[in-house]
Formats: C-alpha cells, sequence, structure tokens
C-alpha cells in the first residue's frame, strides 16, 4: 500500500487507499504484477503539478487513471484468438456453407474444401505484434502450420520485358485472413490494401480478403470498410467505440467519479503530459486515447503517460507504469 501524500484532506486519503487497494487486487489478479508498489510509486512520480493542479492531487487522479487501464494477459489473449477464428470467421463460413448444401456429408466435404482454401498472415513484418499472434493462434484453434503464410509468400516474381511482374504464388488459396491485435486509425489496413493486394486481385478477381483484430476502434473499422479492399470483410472480437477514450465528452471513465476527483483535471492530466513526452501525439498515436496493453505489448495507441519513455520517443525522462518496447 503506498502512503498517501500528506497535503490530502481525510475523505481524499479514504479515496487514495481505496485505488491502492485496487491497485493491488488487479495487479495479483489481471496485470501478472507487472506493475507492484515500486513501479506504482516511481510512476506518480512523474507528477509534478504541470497541470496547475497540486502535485498531490495530480497523483490521487493518476490513480485512477491508472485503476481503468485494461489489460489483457496471456490467458486472455488465447481465448480472444479462439473467438477470433470461431466468431469471426468459422461460424460465418459454416452458415454460408449450409445454404448451398443438402447433407451434412456435403456440408462436412464443402467445409473441409474450403479450410483448405483458407490461409492465414499476420499483420506487419515477422518481429511485429500482428504476426507474433499466429502461432498462439495456430495452437489454441488446432491448425495445421500449412494453414499460414508470410505476406511475402502470397506472390512469385518474374522479370519480364516490361519490369519486374507479380503473380500469385498460390492459385488454388481462394480466401486470405489478415489478423491484427489492435486497429486503431485502420491506416494498416489500408496501407496493405493498397500496396500488397490490387496484384492478388487483377489475377484473382473473386479471391476474398479479410481483415480481423482482436480489438478494434469503430472508426478505424468504418475507414477500413470505406477505403480498403476489404469492405465488409473486417471485424473483431471487440468493438471499442468513442466511449473507450479517455477525453471524450461521453467517456465512460467519468461516470460515477468520486465526488475528490475532477473529470477536467482527469483530462489535463494525460493531455498536458503527454504535450511534453510526444507532442503531435499527446493522447496516442491517431488521437486514440486509449487505456489498454496487452502482455506482449501496450500498443502506441494508448496514452502516452502510461507507456512513454526515453527510448520510446519522449522528450524528457519519463518512467512508464507498463512499458512499450519500441520499433526502433
Amino acid at each position: 500500500m503506498l502512503n498517501p501524500p500528506e497535503s490530502l484532506s481525510g475523505t481524499e486519503i479514504d479515496l487514495w487507499d481505496n485505488l491502492c487497494a485496487k491497485l493491488v487486487i488487479l495487479n495479483e489478479r489481471v496485470w501478472e504484477g507487472r506493475a507492484n508498489g515500486p513501479v506504482v510509486e516511481n510512476w506518480l512520480a512523474n507528477f509534478k503539478g504541470r497541470t496547475g493542479a497540486p502535485a498531490h492531487i495530480e497523483k490521487l487522479h493518476a490513480l485512477y487513471l491508472a485503476t481503468q487501464f485494461m489489460y489483457y494477459g496471456s490467458k486472455e489473449i488465447r481465448v480472444l484468438l479462439r473467438a477470433m477464428y470461431n466468431e469471426l470467421f468459422l461460424l460465418p463460413l459454416a452458415q454460408q456453407i449450409k445454404s448451398s448444401t443438402n447433407s451434412l456429408q456435403e456440408f462436412k466435404a464443402k467445409l473441409r474444401e474450403e479450410l483448405e482454401a483458407t490461409r492465414f498472415l499476420g499483420v506487419g513484418n515477422p518481429s511485429e505484434s500482428g504476426v507474433h499472434l499466429l502461432y498462439y493462434f495456430r495452437q489454441e484453434n488446432n491448425l495445421s502450420k500449412n494453414s499460414f503464410l508470410d505476406s511475402a509468400q502470397i506472390y512469385s516474381t518474374a522479370e519480364g520485358p516490361h519490369g519486374r511482374t507479380r503473380s500469385p504464388l498460390h492459385p488454388n488459396v481462394k480466401r486470405y485472413i489478415f489478423l491484427d491485435d489492435l486497429c486503431g486509425s485502420g491506416e494498416t489496413a489500408i496501407f496493405y490494401s493498397k500496396n500488397l493486394l490490387p496484384d492478388l486481385i487483377a489475377n484473382q478477381p473473386d479471391v476474398e480478403l479479410h481483415y480481423l483484430s482482436l480489438f478494434a476502434m469503430s472508426s478505424g473499422l468504418e475507414r477500413i470498410r470505406a477505403e480498403t479492399v476489404f469492405q465488409n470483410n473486417c471485424g473483431a472480437v471487440y468493438e471499442l467505440d468513442g466511449t473507450y477514450k479517455w477525453g471524450d465528452s461521453k467517456t465512460r471513465y467519468a461516470a460515477d467519479l468520486d465526488p475528490n476527483l475532477a473529470p477536467s483535471l482527469l483530462v489535463a492530466l494525460a493531455y498536458q503530459y503527454g504535450c511534453l513526452l510526444l507532442p503531435g501525439h499527446e493522447l496516442g498515436y491517431g488521437d486514440s486515447q486509449l487505456l489498454l496493453g496487452f502482455s506482449h505489448n501496450t500498443p502506441d495507441n494508448t496514452i502516452p503517460i502510461i507507456w512513454c519513455e526515453l527510448e520510446n520517443g519522449s522528450t524528457e525522462p519519463w518512467y512508464p507504469i507498463f512499458r512499450r518496447f519500441p520499433k526502433m
């Protein structure tokens, strides 16, 4: 239990103690021990009254912010990967096949045929989180390693009279499923749509292209549907609407606040220190304003006061409560 600052009033001390107790439970049961007392204490030391409020009041608000952080550990990620496969891919495919078959035997044969013509790919290069999840996705859903491809294995290239050309390396594959952990702005899917997939569509006009994510902001999915070849073949296990944004006017984090907490200061805390740490991305990449982290990393869509430090581009020293491993 962290000792409360001496300047807090009696009711503020009660709130401090309640928040600390909640953090202890979260750290033991949810956060996999990543935010113990010393980590939280070092993180709170970052707040020194730069918002104009006294430092001890900033620390009280920061404690509340920490209790709202949504963390998904390795066990939870595995459960979500099963849901991604079954609910976003297998069930819709089975329903589609069922409508065009007349017997259970025919259904099973057709489903097996469609699965054999499907390949799963991670978003990003082999060192990034989208590809990292493929290993666990394969394990949790009992899939063959032959069901997976790297993005570089989509095409074969050849030199011709008009330069290098690309053609599908696997013409029998009817369906490519791109997997990601988080869709924020939708820019990654847009990049793939504009740069990786046009030649595939030109050679195989009927090919199915899907983009599936564990988590996605509603605004990001809307962009994907409007601006990419994935169109309606995109989705997420958890869709995060505007209420998940820390500073949104309808944010869920300001509901039923303790009287000792000011909504305006909660927003200012993230924004003012975010401006100090990462100007231009003070509330997370693409103004995402999320409070979200995974066992394998903390996305840059999360507000920077959670994860920022010098090696992640901070303009001055900062001690994170949940680290982000930089892409360098």
